[in-house]
């Protein structure tokens, strides 16, 4: 099966990885962004694994097979050339050490089983400024056979220096409100629909975050539910109400950074959304 199955919605930036592939062209860093819900770490997954299939015709087609022993190992995590950092400790933060340990002090050597190593970082944002700092001067002049992948739903707040380093492979919205039980799913779809109106019910912040683990997903679906909105607004000639979605969206999405990177806490937060949506232009009273 293609490493690339399951990536759905994303056509687009599948079809665009596999030509650099094939061409022996992939960027040396990319910058994957998209909105809350959009498959970066898993693209970025099924890149290394394209990258380093042992099946010489997948790899020649751009593609891996997903079964031999470098692709197993990088989709279960244990590949020692493929590497992921992830946010730790109470600030929810990518620190210096992690980037000192698992990238600096294994750049000068050649990747140990790998044709190209990678690394993934899950949320470049949450770099901390001096992990941030310490990658520039890698990420300007990477040794041969190495990949950098930077995943964000918010690159507007990385280091222009950082963004100037890398090319950029733009995401469609992702699937977040799906869920495997068909009531928790509705649930969801339905406060994300509230959260996306222009009234809210006192009670909605509470109903939110009633059920463990919902403020997210919500805060995903309202702002795919919005774009979605700006979308049929432009395709439709009615500029002004595009922009209004769009701003609202993009509020949200801020919010989603606070909650799901900052580790604010979601009640507070989900309050202080519905304010601010309260507060921009053309917002019903």
């Amino acid at each position: 099966m293609s490493v690339w199955h399951g990536l759905t919605g994303q056509d687009r930036v599948v079809a665009q990885l596999q030509r650099s592939i094939a061409r022996g062209r992939v960027p040396h860093a990319l910058l994957f962004s998209g909105p809350p819900g959009a498959p970066l770490v898993d693209t970025a997954l099924a890149l290394a694994m394209a990258l380093n299939c042992l099946d010489a015709t997948a790899r020649a087609e751009g593609d891996g097979c997903g079964q031999c022993s470098a692709c197993t190992k990088i989709a279960s995590g244990i590949h020692p050339d493929v590497v992921t950092l992830i946010r730790e400790g109470a600030a929810n933060i990518v620190p210096i050490e992690s980037v000192r340990t698992q990238v600096i002090g294994r750049i000068g050597l050649p990747p140990h089983e790998a044709d190209t190593r990678v690394f993934i970082v899950e949320e470049a944002t949450a770099l901390a400024p001096p992990a941030a700092n310490s990658l520039l001067k890698t990420l300007e002049e990477p040794p041969n056979r190495t990949v950098f992948v930077m995943c964000t739903t918010a690159p507007e707040q990385l280091l222009p220096t950082i963004r100037s380093r890398c090319q950029r492979i733009r995401f469609g919205g992702g699937t977040a409100v799906a869920d495997a039980d068909p009531a928790r799913a509705s649930r969801l779809s339905g406060l994300a629909d509230e959260l996306a109106g222009d009234r809210h019910d006192p009670s909605l912040p509470q109903r939110i975050v009633e059920g463990k683990g919902d403020a997210i997903p919500v805060i995903i679906g309202a702002a795919q539910v919005l774009h979605q909105v700006a979308r049929e607004a432009a395709a439709a000639g009615d500029a002004a109400r595009a922009q209004r979605a769009a701003a609202r969206a993009h509020a949200i999405i801020n919010w989603h950074t606070a909650v799901a990177i900052h580790n604010a806490n979601p009640l507070l937060a989900i309050d202080a959304l519905i304010a601010q949506l309260h507060e921009l232009p053309g917002a019903s009273a």
